[in-house]
């Protein structure tokens, strides 16, 4: 039947270092994958990397070469996608490894969306008996990230979407966070945590 808890909410708020700290004490337990952001040496973002919850959880980090699953990364002429990533990487991550607790899936909304391949697993996971935990970008968020570094815009109705399958699963959760809120989420992440675990 599955059973998720994402959150949703403005960038910048800390909804990753949240979920993060929640899930620390568990990270062994934990399988699936966060967005880590590729910074230059001048602290711009030069793009966007898939990494596994088993590695440090760092969710900046300084581009280099020889780095890999960067799915975003920017060049003189824009941003450019690398979908294989998620296609092939995305998508192992999201299998279920041993004695795994949880799958995090930090974030979802992105040129992801535009992958059905690994699409097709998310729904699956959420559908699962592992439960799902993450972040699904707000709908403002996909419109920024949409006008900062191009993209398809009428693919906003698949972030609809995704968000609508997980508000339509009664055992779901979706939580809209600010950081006036935190202690109040905290306290429900806390709670779905220990009744997965």
């Amino acid at each position: 039947m599955g059973k998720s808890l994402f959150l949703t909410g403005d960038s910048g708020e800390g909804k990753t270092t949240l979920l993060f700290e929640c899930l620390k004490p568990f990270r062994a337990a934990t399988g699936g994958f966060y967005s880590q952001r590729l910074i230059d040496e001048k602290g711009d973002t030069a793009g966007f990397r898939l990494a596994s919850v088993k590695e440090e959880w760092s969710p900046i980090a300084c581009y280099r070469e020889g780095l890999t699953n960067i799915f975003l990364r920017r060049t003189k002429e824009g941003m450019v996608s690398f979908p294989e990533v998620f296609q092939k990487e995305g998508r192992r991550l999201l299998s279920v490894q041993g004695d795994d607790k949880f799958i995090l899936m930090d974030e979802i909304g992105g040129v992801e969306l535009l992958i059905p391949e690994f699409m097709e697993v998310v729904h699956d996971c959420m559908k699962g008996p592992v439960p799902c935990i993450g972040v699904i970008k707000s709908r403002k968020n996909y419109a920024l990230m949409m006008s900062r570094n191009g993209g398809n815009p009428s693919a906003s109705h698949l972030r609809d979407e995704l968000e609508e399958a997980v508000l339509n699963n009664q055992n779901n959760q979706l939580l809209t966070f600010s950081r006036k809120d935190e202690e109040a989420v905290r306290k429900k992440i806390l709670k779905y945590i220990r009744e997965g675990i």
